[in-house]
């Protein structure tokens, strides 16, 4: 097993900490292809310039892009293609993970159309310990406990007590 010092992982950390953003991990592979102007990338990305350039600046701190003055414009570079790879290869391990978890819901469910809530295999009303009130729960004078005459509905509006004086 490997074990890495704290420079190292500072390292890795300054890698993924640049490719933590959906719109510079978009920068790092348009540039995998070729190097880009700064208002390429606003164009192609659709995004403001400075907001570009701040996400720039993060790439070079962390030196997976370089840049170059050329006449009034600036223009960026890959210097490290394998960011690209480490792009692939997150796409595929995210992949393969949604997949994971997406057949596990479907073991879970027996189809994975259905998604189950509450107390499985125990149908809505039956009265069990889970669920006391069953059917009985939308009746809210009957899950009380309180009975009435077979024939007899209850006042749904009963008359306010009246104060016998005022202090």
């Amino acid at each position: 097993m490997n074990t890495y010092s704290d420079t190292d992982l500072d390292a890795a950390e300054a890698i993924i900490g640049a490719l933590d953003s959906r719109l510079r991990v978009q920068i790092i592979w348009r540039l995998s292809i070729r190097d880009h102007f700064v208002h390429e990338l606003v164009d192609g990305l659709g995004k403001s310039q400075p907001l570009i350039s701040q996400h720039l600046r993060v790439l070079k701190r962390s030196g997976i892009v370089d840049s170059e003055r050329r006449g009034r414009e600036v223009i960026y570079r890959l210097v490290l293609p394998q960011a690209a790879d480490i792009i692939t290869s997150a796409v595929k391990l995210g992949m393969h993970a949604r997949d994971l978890q997406q057949a596990a819901v479907d073991t879970a469910n027996g189809n994975g159309n259905v998604v189950q809530i509450g107390h499985h295999g125990t149908p809505r009303g039956s009265g069990t310990a889970e669920d006391p009130v069953g059917q009985l729960a939308h009746a809210p004078a009957a899950a009380a406990g309180t009975t009435h005459g077979a024939d007899t509905i209850p006042d749904p509006s009963p008359t306010p007590p009246v104060p016998t004086t005022f202090s």
